[in-house]
């Protein structure tokens, strides 16, 4: 990878709308170069999609929530159908096998306490072999991810 392809991720990250003649432009390339880098980043699987970025707001999606789980056990076989079980779970957004004093790490949006307080007991508490959970509730972001550093 080279400074023109990084070049291109951060103008990919930032907005993957651009045309390639605006990306080319950018990394001082040609418009068929730039489509061959493209090309050869997805191939690569440094580029793995391109998704809309939404306002949660505008969702009526008020409330994110970080909900800390413990598992009963940390055997392969509970870690499996744990994991199994949230790729079903539509209201859970992000799942992170964690370090540290939880076995992962939640990330929830609901619309208010009370859908929130729905989605702990028809989602959360059903997920197989969970101890304990333990939820967080983000007051304001400060900073809304914008991609990874490629430089």
């Amino acid at each position: 990878m080279d400074r023109n392809d990084m070049l291109i991720l951060e103008a990919l990250q930032k907005d993957s709308s651009r045309s390639v003649a605006d990306l080319a432009e950018l990394a001082g390339v040609s418009p068929s170069a730039c489509h061959r880098r493209i090309k050869a980043l997805e191939a690569a699987g440094i580029v793995t999609g391109y998704a809309a970025q939404i306002d949660p707001h505008k969702l009526g999606l008020k409330l994110q929530a970080f909900v800390e789980i413990t598992l009963t056990s940390q055997s392969r076989e509970a870690m499996d159908r744990f994991e199994a079980a949230v790729q079903h779970m539509a209201d859970i957004l992000d799942c992170h096998l964690m370090s540290g004093s939880a076995d992962y790490l939640l990330r929830v949006a609901a619309h208010d306490l009370e859908q929130y307080d729905r989605i702990h007991r028809d989602c959360l508490a059903r997920l197989p072999g969970v101890s304990a959970m333990r939820s967080a509730f983000a007051i304001r972001r400060i900073k809304r991810w914008s991609g990874y550093p490629v430089r």
